[in-house]
């Protein structure tokens, strides 16, 4: 019996998540392919009929993860952009996020991306910046940001989430998140 048409690029999804997830816990060099394809329920073959190695594997999971962010989805129909965007905010500095509910590559990957090929630093780059444009575009829509603070906002949401990751005290995981959620909301005109 044939596979379903889509069997092929669910199969690629599948791989895709368990590669980010993977990754997000182990880094590049900790995560083989065997492992990988392992957790999948699949075999090395078939790892070769999606990607031609592991460089472009973790390319592709970076960019596959970030299009599944809370970021990247739609804002619900009747909910304003403040509003819209608090609720971002409130997700991405949360304790559920840092435990891995719709995690955001940019601060899963901060570090072990900085010893990635060129390509996949560019993806980053590139993701970075749509979020850059994705959070500007949302705040200009109710508010007078200013486009040019949006990359130190962003930085410190990242930067938050990666630091909060690497905290084995939940209390203090949740003090940082909360600060740095305090005044990302006075910078983006959320507070009042």
């Amino acid at each position: 019996m044939p596979y379903p048409r889509d069997h092929k690029e669910k199969t690629r999804q599948k791989i895709l998540t368990a590669a980010f997830r993977l990754f997000s816990m182990h880094g590049f060099e900790g995560v083989t392919i065997d492992e990988l394809m392992a957790s999948c329920g699949l075999t090395r073959g078939a790892f070769y009929a999606h990607f031609s190695g592991k460089a472009e594997l973790y390319q592709q999971a970076l960019s596959f993860s970030a299009s599944d962010t809370i970021l990247a989805g739609p804002r619900p129909k009747k909910m304003s952009s403040k509003r819209w965007l608090s609720e971002m905010l409130g997700h991405y500095l949360s304790i559920e996020h840092i435990e891995g509910h719709r995690p955001c590559p940019l601060a899963f990957l901060a570090t072990d991306v900085t010893t990635q090929n060129d390509q996949t630093r560019q993806t980053y780059a590139e993701i970075y910046a749509e979020m850059n444009r994705a959070i500007f575009a949302i705040a200009n829509e109710f508010g007078d940001c200013q486009e040019k603070d949006i990359p130190a906002i962003t930085a410190m949401m990242i930067g938050a989430v990666a630091i909060a990751r690497t905290m084995n005290n939940s209390k203090q995981a949740s003090d940082l998140l909360a600060c740095c959620r305090k005044e990302i909301s006075s910078k983006l005109g959320l507070d009042d």
